[in-house]
């Protein structure tokens, strides 16, 4: 009897035996470097590169330095348009639609060009790596997708850095005179041409000279409105979705302002006295700019309804305060709202927003941002 089979079979066993073990081994070492984030992977939120044992790669996002940026939300039926003048909520159209979530609390700190915006529901905090000391925050919606982009306007040159919230590009519009030549402009962003896209804009006090770059044509065009002591305000008093030419004469207490519908209409409104804070905002849900200031001394708001011309007194603040009014309820209505700072640099302690709700739901106190930064409120994230 032949015995080459019984030794064919035993060799065979001891292969199988073999490739089990090696395939069990394999798979315990796979589960450690797994557990360990040994293996080389991309991180689903920020798009950074890391290679084996965790060694980072070059080609990774590097421009949002964030504790966690979430991923893109389910589109949300938007059924309200906010018109922007700066991250100020001025008005809202189809008010009988679903409403849209709230603004979110947000912090630009001057000292590093860092933005700091507060998680909302089902979202995490963000922070933003996005200008440089010197520069001014311009929140606002450019590329017209419903949320605001991180934007600056830099005074020295007259350049527009914008982060598009659409797509994770930037661009810079060169748009503006340096301060050096006739002093700073003020930058102005807002939708002046209805289109659901904030356009770049600055008012020179030098000749109060309002200079736009309609995002609809792309072609530029100025309106001179207001005088060099007057600060601009645009907002939409007509209701016609887009924003008009507005200052405010302190000397006089005055909001002056001229229709964007028809061109030929102004408005001179008294509201308040010298030295108030102008607070323009939609705080009557009827699609129009209310005229609206608040006295530090104090801590009163005086508002004018467009809907009823009545003017409405509200405590809310104090000295020192900082007026933030937006919609931070998400009912199409602002809300007044003012962010006390920090009065110690030396001591890490936050700034408190203090926002009394239009919709009747208790009112809200958080602690966020830090000694000198700038309040940035808007909607980030929809």
């Amino acid at each position: 009897m032949s015995l080459k089979p019984s030794i064919a079979g035993a060799r065979s066993t001891t292969l199988l035996y073999s490739l089990s073990a090696f395939a069990l081994v394999s798979l315990i070492t796979l589960g450690i470097f797994a557990s360990n984030g040994w293996l080389p992977k991309t991180d689903p939120n920020t798009g950074k590169k890391t290679g084996w044992f965790g060694k980072e790669l070059l080609g990774g996002s590097a421009s949002v330095l964030a504790t966690s940026v979430p991923l893109p939300s389910p589109t949300i039926p938007l059924s309200k348009e906010y018109i922007y003048a700066g991250s100020r909520l001025l008005a809202v159209e189809d008010s009988n639609a679903t409403a849209v979530p709230p603004a979110d609390l947000a912090v630009w700190r001057p000292s590093t060009g860092t933005w700091y915006v507060l998680g909302g529901q089902a979202t995490q905090n963000v922070t933003f790596n996005w200008g440089m000391p010197g520069d001014k925050p311009v929140p606002a919606d450019f590329d017209g997708d419903g949320r605001t982009d991180f934007s600056i306007y830099r005074p020295d040159t007259g350049y527009w850095w914008i982060w598009r919230s659409s797509d994770s590009t930037f661009y810079g519009v060169n748009f503006g005179e340096p301060c050096y030549q006739r002093g700073c402009d003020y930058p102005v962003p807002a939708d002046f041409d209805g289109d659901g896209r904030s356009d770049n804009a600055v008012w020179r006090p030098s000749d109060a000279t309002w200079y736009v770059i309609p995002s609809s044509t792309g072609t530029a065009y100025s309106a001179q409105w207001g005088t060099s002591a007057d600060v601009p305000f645009p907002g939409d008093f007509d209701g016609d979705g887009r924003a008009d030419f507005a200052v405010w004469r302190n000397s006089e207490a005055k909001f002056l302002s001229v229709d964007s519908s028809n061109s030929v209409n102004t408005r001179l409104v008294s509201v308040g006295l010298p030295n108030d804070k102008p607070a323009l905002g939609d705080y009557d849900g009827d699609g129009k700019t209310d005229h609206a200031v608040w006295r530090p001394s104090t801590g009163t708001w005086y508002i004018r309804k467009s809907s009823t011309l009545d003017t409405i007194q509200i405590s809310w603040g104090q000295a020192g305060d900082f007026v933030i009014q937006n919609d931070y309820d998400g009912d199409s209505v602002c809300d007044v709202a003012v962010w006390r700072p920090p009065t110690n640099a030396e001591v890490k302690e936050y700034g408190v927003w203090w926002i009394k709700h239009s919709s009747g739901i208790p009112d809200r106190i958080v602690g966020w941002g830090l000694f000198n930064d700038i309040p940035v409120p808007a909607f980030y994230r929809r």
